[in-house]
């Protein structure tokens, strides 16, 4: 079945507007079914008032008709008819090619926010120059040292990646502590372990030494080391000196140094020792001194110049 006649690009789509009820103004809404109406311009209308056809008296502003002259209320108005430039239809979807679309048809005000995904961009399209450097070059400053889930960008065989600082970070001492003896502890009991006493702090990083102990925060490794000064209330008795460490309550690391053959009233003896330690295990000093003849009084100095200390730290 063919169409015969006139060009259907001849063919005028002709719309009805709602008659005007004047009331002596110039300026009037167009509106068709009681909704504001917007034409394609003063050409496109043929308005009828009292039977008489208007022309070339008359312009239109968006929705409105602005006539040159006032016509009042015993004016009547018969019709206004629209022109349009052509029948009306709605593209089906996917109808347009791009060859039917004007060069300069689309521009980037025609994009809407996340209109376009990566499908659509081409590979070569996003160039050095088209992306912001500050994302690059890092406009803002890190005055402090990265938290652990702070993230770098690494390339892994050539795949871009994130990294937490917390897996790259060095591993140096954290958990530091270092505490001291300001005042002597007497009397001891010969031949005894003693608990090391520990009355000032001068480092405790994570507040972990309390109670003459270093309390683990967490699994890992932990250098330690100590310094005691034992001593006597006379000279030359000290026979044998002994320093350990304890964990959990019990020996862990031990040293002892035998003076038979020359007794010392004062005596300082060092230890150091790298424990594996659990979360929650504790570390304790502990002395012991043996004495010969006679009945001094046995005791752990602790003058203000720290000849007795403990201290230590996470590796």
């Amino acid at each position: 079945m063919s169409y015969i006649g006139r060009g259907v690009d001849a063919i005028s789509n002709v719309e009805k507007l709602d008659n005007i009820t004047f009331n002596g103004g110039t300026t009037y809404a167009l509106t068709k079914s009681s909704a504001a109406f917007t034409p394609v311009g003063a050409n496109n209308i043929l308005v009828s008032i009292d039977g008489v056809i208007q022309q070339g008296n008359f312009s239109v502003s968006t929705t409105n008709i602005v006539f040159d002259w006032s016509p009042t209320s015993s004016n009547t108005n018969n019709f206004i008819l629209h022109y349009g430039t052509g029948v009306l239809n709605v593209p089906a979807d996917g109808s347009i090619v791009a060859a039917k679309m004007a060069a300069n048809s689309v521009d980037s005000d025609s994009y809407v926010d996340l209109s376009i995904d990566t499908a659509h961009i081409g590979a070569t399209q996003v160039t050095g120059a088209k992306l912001n450097t500050d994302v690059i070059s890092a406009q803002t400053a890190l005055a402090v040292a990265p938290a652990d889930t702070d993230e770098f960008m690494v390339s892994d065989a050539g795949v871009l990646k994130r990294i937490d600082y917390s897996l790259i970070k060095g591993g140096g001492a954290s958990e530091q502590f270092l505490v001291y003896k300001s005042s002597d502890q007497s009397p001891l009991t010969t031949a005894t372990w003693t608990k090391v006493t520990f009355d000032t702090e001068d480092i405790d990083t994570g507040s972990n030494f309390a109670s003459d102990k270093y309390v683990a925060p967490s699994d890992g490794k932990y250098f330690f080391y100590t310094q005691v000064r034992n001593m006597t209330s006379i000279d030359t008795n000290i026979q044998l000196s002994k320093l350990s460490f304890y964990k959990n309550g019990a020996h862990f690391i031990s040293i002892s140094e035998d003076y038979t053959a020359s007794y010392l009233k004062k005596r300082n003896m060092t230890m150091s020792g790298m424990l594996d330690l659990s979360a929650t295990d504790y570390v304790e000093v502990y002395s012991q001194i043996q004495r010969s003849g006679g009945s001094p009084t046995l005791s752990i100095s602790g003058a203000s110049n720290r000849y007795t200390l403990f201290m230590g730290w996470k590796m």
